[in-house]
């Protein structure tokens, strides 16, 4: 009777550990999907905001070299 009760703990024990285990494992994929949705929403925020920033850069740009090329044909009249 006593071993059936030591093997039944041991089976219990053995049970409830490989149980922890398996969680432990679940909760780092569940940390890992976390890094990467945070750091996808992060790159696509980052992108949305310097595409405004970009367009108004190159529109900057354009206004300098018309400006310049404006400034050229008055000093050539």
């Amino acid at each position: 009777m006593k071993t059936i009760k030591a093997i039944t703990l041991i089976l219990a024990l053995f049970i409830m550990l490989g149980g922890a285990g398996c969680s432990n494992q679940d909760a780092e994929e569940e940390a890992g999907m976390a890094d990467r949705i945070t750091t996808k929403a992060a790159k696509k925020m980052s992108d949305r905001i310097r595409t405004p920033i970009d367009k108004a850069k190159a529109t900057k740009s354009l206004g300098d070299e018309r400006m310049k090329e404006m400034d050229k044909a008055l000093k050539n009249q």
